[in-house]
């Protein structure tokens, strides 16, 4: 199946829309083809009406569940604010307190809507982040233990910029420039630290993925033995006699092989000299039955001539003439 999908105005087309496709999948396909970096979510409009989709969603059961054919719905790729990469272009607008627990709830909201387009060194991150899931717990960690201390220096810096901004000296030009130099850095931070928790929630929903997988694999009764089992398993075989009885039966072998080779070395000669036998018999039968035919060839002339010499020569009898009154003899 395929999906129209407008970006700022343009319209965009993704092929290969199956039944387990996400939006997540086509968000990162739009945003990666058109080169677009930040926060995406999809839009669906139909019959007056707007519905935006969540990351996990997926493409086919929405049409069933809104029952609408898909060519009459119209999809939008509507872009976030997202965290800009150079602090100087961030908005100037200081925020005077920490994210509260309102604006945590917006945040996880965000992320069950929207997608961050992740740059390659961060696919490559999350994918190095799925071979396990305990690498992958420790990279949770980590993100979180990094936005809680750009949280708490988010809040020391605001906490100086107020004490400092509320002095009774008058501010100069150089401390008015760094004073909107820090307000930026701050602001920057805070998005960094909303962009982590964002990142933080995706790591998550990997760890629970790969929970579930492994849960699945230790249910089956081919993985039904843990790892501690199986090294004891083979911590527990006696390897030394295994490599020893297998060192027998090869010396074992070997001899029966060397016993069987002379006779069939034997029996490959006798082979040998029977089909040159059967060739020179072959080549007998060939010139005999050759010298048969030509005898026999020559015996039917004889015969034939024989007899024409015996048969008596046809003697015509003479006609009367005919008359005119006669008929002609035939």
């Amino acid at each position: 199946m395929d999906l129209k999908v407008y970006i700022e105005g343009v319209l965009r087309e993704v092929c290969g829309v199956t039944e387990s496709t996400t939006c997540e999948e086509i968000i990162i396909k739009l945003a990666q083809a058109a080169n677009l970096p930040g926060f995406y979510t999809l839009v669906a409009v139909y019959r007056g009406r707007e519905d935006t989709l969540s990351a996990d969603e997926r493409l086919v059961e929405f049409f069933r569940k809104i029952r609408e054919n898909p060519t009459t719905v119209q999809f939008v790729l509507r872009r976030l604010e997202a965290p800009s990469p150079h602090p100087s272009r961030v908005s100037t607008q200081p925020k005077s307190h920490p994210p509260s627990t309102d604006h945590r709830s917006h945040i996880r909201q965000l992320s069950n809507t929207a997608h961050f387009v992740p740059t390659n060194e961060a696919i490559g991150e999350l994918r190095g982040s799925q071979t396990s899931a305990g690498l992958v717990s420790r990279n949770s960690q980590s993100v979180n233990n990094s936005v809680r201390q750009v949280g708490r220096r988010s809040v020391e810096t605001q906490q100086t910029l107020k004490d400092s901004h509320f002095n009774n000296h008058p501010a100069t030009h150089f401390e008015s420039d760094e004073y909107e130099q820090l307000e930026d850095q701050l602001a920057y931070q805070e998005q960094e630290v909303e962009f982590n928790r964002i990142r933080l929630l995706q790591l998550d929903k990997e760890i629970a993925e790969l929970e579930r997988a492994n849960r699945m694999l230790a249910a089956s009764d081919a993985f039904a033995m843990g790892p501690a089992a199986e090294l004891a398993q083979l911590a527990a075989t006696p390897w030394p006699q295994l490599l020893e009885a297998n060192r027998t039966r090869q010396m074992d072998l070997v001899k029966e092989r060397e016993r069987y080779q002379i006779p069939l070395e034997r029996i490959s000669a006798q082979l040998e000299r029977t089909q040159e036998e059967l060739t020179q018999l072959e080549n007998k039968v060939t010139h005999e039955l050759e010298r048969l035919l030509t005898t026999l060839d020559s015996a039917n002339a004889q015969r034939r001539q024989l007899l024409r010499s015996l048969s008596p020569t046809p003697v015509r009898t003479r006609l009367p003439v005919a008359n005119k009154t006669d008929g002609v003899p035939v």
